[in-house]
């Protein structure tokens, strides 16, 4: 998930006239009770010789101004490189990642968030436009942002829908939200639709509801029946089978962001929404990368399950 996104953090210097200067791209996402993982590239020039390759350069790992960990003798190119710690980040700690040799040195921060809490409310109605609730209190000291990815599990039998033959006994039947009913105030940005957040959501700033109690809105098929038609894949011309379910639920991922990770969409997202306008300058990406460039954020994940029948 996060390597997709990394390609949109790798910007290619255009050498000027002095000639190419080798820049050292960093990316790595923290999250709770993992292995900390860089990953790093190079940009390259318009020559072939014009690219980055460094044999030998140390990593350094500090867990709240404590040095943990170090990774001796790393190589970085042009190429993507991945380098693994072995110490498991914590919720609630600082962590600063340092890359140093005789020619270069880069720094980064970031904090994790708490980890989140069970929400205050989480329901679901019933029908093809079915509701779903889910309400949290905010952190007031952390500045928070909050993601969802939800969707509709349905498992049963299907069966074609004009034969009744038996096509599968344990078919699983995945369907994403419809819609999204937070509105455009709380992101107070452009090209909203073009972003592209993996299966999350738009990330929602707490800069309208810091420190209160907040409700999200999703609109999420949960027909009373429980027979569904389910599109048949490669189907010419299109047709549905028809899928008895034997248990439905909804999964509910919610995810906290770091204020870093935050700034890095937001500016990705400026980037895709003035595109091709005449009246913008594309905006740089933001990155927090001292010495270099890329992103060092982090991310606090829960997962709620929300039970139809079974």
């Amino acid at each position: 998930m996060f390597c997709a996104l990394f390609s949109t953090c790798v910007k290619e210097l255009i050498p000027d006239k002095n000639g190419y200067k080798p820049e050292i791209v960093v990316w790595t996402i923290l999250d709770p009770d993992s292995t900390i993982t860089v990953i790093t590239t190079g940009n390259r020039g318009i020559n072939p010789e014009d690219k980055v390759n460094i044999p030998s350069i140390d990593f350094f790992l500090y867990e709240d101004s404590l040095k943990v960990e170090t990774l001796f003798s790393q190589k970085i190119s042009s190429t993507e490189q991945i380098h693994t710690f072995s110490h498991k980040a914590q919720s609630g700690k600082k962590y600063t990642l340092k890359i140093f040799n005789q020619e270069f040195d880069l720094s980064a921060t970031t904090r994790i968030p708490e980890r989140m809490k069970i929400p205050l409310n989480l329901s679901l109605t019933k029908g093809e436009n079915a509701r779903l609730s889910y309400s949290l209190l905010d952190d007031p000291v952390q500045s928070d942002a909050y993601q969802f990815d939800i969707k509709m599990v349905n498992s049963g039998i299907l069966r074609d829908s004009l034969q009744q033959t038996i096509l599968d006994s344990e078919y699983v039947y995945i369907e994403n939200f419809l819609n999204f009913d937070e509105p455009s105030l709380n992101y107070n940005l452009l090209g909203l639709n073009i972003i592209n957040t993996g299966n999350y959501t738009y990330p929602v700033s707490d800069l309208l509801f810091n420190g209160k109690s907040k409700e999200f809105l999703f609109t999420i098929s949960n027909p009373v029946s429980k027979f569904i038609k389910v599109p048949r894949q490669l189907a010419d011309p299109p047709m549905n089978d028809l899928l008895e379910c034997k248990k439905r639920f909804a999964i509910v991922r919610s995810r906290n962001i770091s204020p870093d990770y935050y700034k890095f969409i937001s500016s990705e997202n400026q980037n895709n929404g003035i595109f091709g306008t005449p009246y913008f300058n594309p905006t740089n990406l933001y990155s927090n990368v001292s010495g270099g460039l890329g992103l060092m954020a982090a991310v606090s994940e829960r997962t709620d399950t929300i039970w139809v029948f079974k």
